[in-house]
């Protein structure tokens, strides 16, 4: 286990804590534009550890479970900091996070009663992704609209506009579809 602490893409996985604080900083102080870079350096390093996992051969338990965490850290914070602001709307919210409180309780269970770890299917993959863009887009938005992307996005907000709204709905879907997933998941090893 200790050995694991030092692979790559766990190093990885372990860093995107940082680089979540520092994205937090930047949206808490209102600069959408770093916010931006910012999410855009998370996903890299997020895709980064998953590459090297692989291609390493560094497939480790400690992976399969700090990984999924900072992903869920990651959405967490980031929805409810925009809640905050006003960003996006709080059933959103309330639906994203019940979601990913449940998925990481019923992992916690396994790994304590069964020692073992779930790992995540193509359809929470596809969500967590489809709702990263969502929280992208909600910030791209409203940095657009606040001029910070821009003269052109300043008047022309609508078109990011209707990318977040479009995800918003699809995130919702998938995140209602995943959670049904993982459950039934669960309940067959259970």
């Amino acid at each position: 286990m200790k050995k694991e602490y030092l692979y790559i893409s766990n190093l990885l996985s372990m860093s995107r804590f940082l680089l979540l604080a520092v994205c937090i900083y930047f949206l808490l102080n209102d600069n959408y534009l770093m916010t931006c870079i910012m999410i855009i350096v998370i996903w890299v390093s997020d895709l980064l550890d998953g590459y090297f996992a692989r291609s390493r051969n560094e497939i480790s338990e400690l992976g399969k479970i700090i990984d999924p965490l900072a992903d869920k850290v990651t959405v967490i914070s980031l929805v409810v900091i925009l809640l905050l602001k006003g960003i996006i709307p709080a059933w959103y919210v309330i639906i994203t996070v019940l979601r990913d409180a449940l998925i990481l309780g019923g992992g916690l269970y396994l790994n304590y009663k069964k020692n073992m770890v779930l790992q995540s299917n193509w359809l929470g993959k596809v969500t967590v992704f489809t709702i990263g863009g969502t929280i992208f887009f909600a910030i791209f938005a409203n940095g657009a609209k606040l001029g910070q992307f821009g003269n052109y996005l300043t008047y022309h907000n609508e078109i990011t506009e209707l990318l977040y709204t479009v995800l918003l709905f699809m995130s919702l879907v998938l995140a209602i579809l995943s959670l049904l997933s993982y459950l039934q998941r669960f309940k067959e090893i259970k």
